[in-house]
């Protein structure tokens, strides 16, 4: 009987101990989003402070649901948090506008360059590079 008794008690400090380590964990969450918000709300329109403060809005989210993912009803209070916290920013940092678009360089030379670039960044497949390509080569 006393080995029952034992073995409830250790089952119980347990269940204590791993809930304690969740809400130290889902608190630690809160307050490194909180502390993100606080960061975007002195540089609005940072697009990687939004970026990292929706990351880890999610994170304080699925923590917060038992890890069993993000709702859209989290993403749209994601949002709401976010965009509060930039203030009504809804521009991210422009160029100077004064000084005007940036000169393009038209050269066929040019543009094969900025084309294999897109593509060894990823950014188009090889076969849009081919066929693109053609079409530059065909202007000659």
């Amino acid at each position: 009987m006393e080995f029952i008794i034992l073995c409830v008690v250790v089952g119980v400090i347990g269940a204590i101990a791993v809930g304690i380590g969740k809400a130290n964990a889902i608190e630690k969450a809160r307050q490194a989003y909180q502390a993100s918000l606080a960061e975007l709300t002195a540089d609005p329109t940072n697009a990687q402070k939004r970026q990292n403060t929706l990351a880890l809005g999610r994170a304080y989210s699925n923590l917060a649901r038992d890890q069993k993912g993000v709702t859209v009803f989290d993403e749209m209070a994601l949002m709401n948090d976010i965009n509060a916290a930039c203030g009504g920013a809804t521009t991210l940092a422009q160029p100077n506008p004064s000084s005007g678009p940036a000169p393009v360089d038209s050269s066929i030379e040019a543009r094969l360059a900025q084309l294999r670039t897109l593509m060894e960044r990823n950014l188009i497949s090889s076969a849009e590079y081919e066929t693109k390509r053609q079409q530059l080569l065909s202007e000659i």
